[in-house]
């Protein structure tokens, strides 16, 4: 199964300190939450997110298994990574506060691309709603407007 990062400093909202992963996979939006970027980007100021490093199972195949990486190693945001659809639910079986979406749960997305952070509005089909914040990076934009078509709006 293909999975694409979409970044790697996302948190849900501005009093939520805790960083995590964003991913596209082909039926869910997925935000993980990592204490150890959330650690990485205190230690920096909280000016930067990290990618996946000692992830545990999927953050290991990640990094092993994407197409574009950072001179460290990690993926970067926009990396396609080639997961086995059993490893990945393992992870997040083991990921109890894991925001998973259904893309066809998903009415609309209005997103943001801003000077100092990205956002992304999810709005679901039975009205739940849902805020992500993030680094801002050139590729999140672009693969979920190609993933939603026009349920996904600019501002």
């Amino acid at each position: 199964m293909r999975i694409t990062l979409l970044a790697d400093s996302c948190t849900t909202g501005w009093l939520n300190w805790g960083h995590g992963e964003l991913w596209l996979t082909p039926h869910h939006v997925v935000r993980i939450g990592r204490r150890e970027l959330t650690l990485r980007s205190a230690a920096k100021g909280g000016a930067m997110g990290g990618a996946v490093a000692a992830a545990g199972g999927l953050g290991l195949l990640a990094v092993q298994a994407a197409d574009k990486k950072f001179a460290s190693g990690r993926p970067a945001p926009g990396a396609v990574v080639e997961v086995e659809k059993d490893t990945w639910e393992g992870e997040l079986d083991g990921q109890p506060k894991a925001l998973i979406l259904g893309r066809d749960d998903i009415d609309s997305l209005d997103y943001r691309h801003g000077i100092s952070s990205s956002r992304l509005h999810i709005r679901m089909t039975d009205g739940r709603e849902h805020k992500l914040l993030w680094l801002p990076n050139p590729h999140a934009g672009n693969l979920l407007a190609h993933a939603f078509g026009p349920r996904m709006h600019r501002s």
